[in-house]
């Protein structure tokens, strides 16, 4: 991205957004199965605008962050959290850390920007092989590890967990973003007002279902 967006409250929010929307997927696919073609297609458009020119190029426009952009609202404006609301919420914090962890890892990062490189030129069926095991061989050793919570007829459905990992990876990819646009932790909880305000001014946006 260029260095004049790199800054902006608005693009922290949106990357936040995208943080907490692959993690919502992701743990709708651990506890219920619930999955769409149209949300694996955001989570891979996510991947592989490895080289973007600003935040919203990483989903494609603003409604593919739809979801993400409601969930973030709410838990800005202090709604009190359900059981599910909660989990999200712990899953968020844990992907920010984990963001932290891989930055310095430089090794790590180039082998996923290699798996990358490799999936975009393979054949779609070979596609989420590639992205499960580098999910595998790069996210999962660093800490912490993000161990989904579900239903056990979906977290040994192997199927289904490595459509989760392309969820988690699309997650990580957003907190990196964070991060890049100047996130931190002390940023986030000084400035939750702020990131709401400058969430509620980009306005309602259809959910991707």
């Amino acid at each position: 991205m260029s260095e004049q967006s790199t800054h902006t409250l608005r693009d922290q929010a949106l990357s936040l957004a995208g943080v907490a929307q692959f993690a919502l997927y992701a743990h709708e696919l651990a506890a219920d199965g619930r999955d769409t073609p149209q949300r694996l297609g955001i989570a891979k458009h996510a991947i592989f605008c490895t080289d973007p020119n600003s935040v919203i190029e990483v989903y494609g426009d603003l409604s593919s962050v739809g979801d993400g952009i409601a969930y973030l609202k709410r838990q800005l404006a202090g709604e009190k959290p359900d059981q599910k609301s909660a989990l999200i919420a712990r899953y968020i914090g844990q992907l920010l850390r984990l963001s932290g962890a891989l930055i310095k890892d430089d090794a790590a990062l180039k082998r996923l920007r290699g798996a990358i490189d490799r999936a975009r030129l393979a054949e779609p069926a070979e596609v989420p092989t590639i992205l499960d095991d580098a999910y595998r061989d790069s996210i999962s050793p660093a800490k912490p590890r993000i161990m989904l919570h579900g239903h056990p007829t979906y977290l040994q459905n192997e199927a289904i967990q490595a459509r989760a990992r392309t969820q988690l990876m699309a997650a990580v990819r957003c907190a990196i973003m964070w991060r890049q646009c100047g996130g931190g932790f002390i940023s986030l909880f000084f400035r939750r007002k702020a990131l709401l305000k400058s969430l509620e001014n980009i306005g309602p946006r259809a959910p991707v279902r």
